[in-house]
């Protein structure tokens, strides 16, 4: 084998991957991989902002 780049580890710092697969495991079941679904981090649908005022004349603005 050629040079290979050291793969470190996602989960702790210093350590070298090992091939363990444990950053792959589902946080919220730790019988299931990980699959992206979001719930772990309670990602929406949608995002809302509520706009107090729209400000079109820049002498109006206040900062």
């Amino acid at each position: 084998m050629g040079d290979m780049e050291t793969k470190m580890c996602v989960l702790y710092d210093g350590k070298e991957c090992d091939g363990c697969l444990e950053c792959m495991v589902c946080d919220l079941d730790p019988t299931k991989i990980c699959d992206n679904c979001g719930k772990c981090l309670d990602i929406k649908d949608y995002a809302t902002i509520k706009i107090d005022k729209v400000i079109t004349d820049p002498d109006e603005y206040q900062e």
